[in-house]
């Protein structure tokens, strides 16, 4: 798989492995506990601990360096169990306030936590190479931070994302380097960040991703991100740009981009579930190929409503993609798929380009997170001697 196909997370901060000893308390009133332990490996944006303590993700608690009399807040990002008798779990832990909570005399130039605004003069280089319009003036709530990038999509962090179909050009920079990626806002976070689809239209969109991706997985240094409204093209013609590139689901899957695509059918803290699990290269919900017929209703482009036969052309827990579709949709447009005297409301995600090999293809979102819209199907294709009854019982 080409470098442009892989997700990266980012590290956000140079990890340390130290054994350093801290009380670990509990800040939820109905889970009580603090216990001495001690940490695997810091970095300026949290640790890695071991505890005799099963705790769930989300977890807030407090962690005191007691020889050095400073305590701070964290939440706990990640569990893995680690068996033994008696059983033992390493913590995953996120600092309320990034910095060297930690005291490390010579910490990475990359501890060093600056939430200030770029200067004026970097802006202004930004604008006269890529056209940024800066939002607003400088203000330290427009840093940004790249913590996810595949060769279809990026995740950034800030409070001030920009509202879903925004055109945006993005400056990436490591030392001696940058690039400027075009795209557009498809999850929007308020006070936490939001993910970006990029255009593939530049004809070296592939070659800069590639290179991007390895400057930062070789670089210690934090990225530097500008972040600007292009000005002169619409939000719609932003979003037939990006429709038109091949679909993910057919010739390069990319998972980053499909979670992107379908963030807004889901709260922030389901999509940062899926986001984390997706840089532990699990899928969220694996897509299997089958053929199965269903109807698709719903209204075109030109306000004419459609009603037709569609057949899958892979399914997964929370969408489908879909070929046979004679009617013209748009990403973001809403069907209703009807099957087995079921119905459910999903969302145009992806439309395949006139032509291409995903011609009459379309990609779909449910618009419920708790969908159990296809659960019969899954069931039955994942028990074999049931597969057969079950297509006879769902035929339409």
């Amino acid at each position: 798989m080409s470098t442009s196909q892989e997700q990266l997370a980012i590290r956000r901060s140079t990890r340390l492995p130290l054994e350093i000893p801290v009380v670990m308390t509990s800040l939820d009133p109905e889970i009580v506990f603090s216990e001495p332990s001690q940490t695997t490996l810091v970095n300026a944006h949290g640790c890695g601990l071991t505890t005799r303590h099963q705790v769930r993700r989300g977890l807030r608690v407090r962690l005191e360096i007691v020889p050095a009399h400073r305590h701070t807040t964290a939440r706990v990002a990640e569990v893995v169990p680690l068996g033994g008798d008696p059983e033992t779990w390493l913590l995953g832990l996120e600092l309320d306030n990034p910095g060297n909570f930690w005291g490390i005399e010579y910490a990475p130039t990359d501890w060093l936590i600056d939430d200030t605004s770029l200067p004026a003069d970097s802006i202004q280089l930004a604008e006269a190479k890529s056209n940024i319009v800066p939002s607003v003036p400088a203000a330290p709530s427009r840093r940004w931070r790249l913590t996810d990038i595949s060769g279809g999509a990026c995740y950034l962090e800030g409070v001030s994302a920009f509202p879903v179909d925004t055109p945006l050009l993005i400056s990436v920079r490591v030392p001696e380097s940058e690039w400027v990626l075009d795209g557009i806002v498809r999850a929007s976070h308020p006070n936490a960040g939001m993910g970006v689809e990029f255009s593939p239209r530049p004809a070296d969109h592939a070659t800069r991703i590639e290179q991007i991706i390895r400057a930062l997985a070789t670089h210690k240094d934090i990225p530097r991100i500008l972040v600007g409204k292009k000005e002169g093209r619409n939000a719609a013609g932003a979003a037939q740009e990006t429709a038109d590139a091949e679909s993910p689901e057919t010739d390069s899957p990319d998972a980053l981009l499909d979670l992107i695509r379908q963030g807004p059918s889901m709260t922030v803290e389901q999509f940062r579930d899926n986001l984390r699990t997706q840089r532990l290269g699990r899928r969220r919900d694996p897509r299997i190929d089958v053929t199965l017929p269903a109807l698709l209703s719903g209204t075109d482009v030109n306000g004419r409503p459609l009603q037709q036969r569609v057949v899958t052309v892979n399914i997964s827990r929370r969408g489908a993609l879909i070929a046979g579709v004679h009617g013209k949709l748009q990403p973001g447009d809403k069907v209703v798929l009807t099957r087995a005297n079921r119905k459910e409301q999903f969302r145009v995600a992806w439309v395949g380009d006139d032509g291409s090999p995903g011609d009459s293809q379309v990609g779909l979102a449910a618009m419920k997170n708790d969908t159990t819209f296809w659960d019969d199907d899954l069931r039955a294709l994942q028990h074999p001697e049931e597969q057969a009854a079950a297509m006879q019982k769902v035929k339409t």
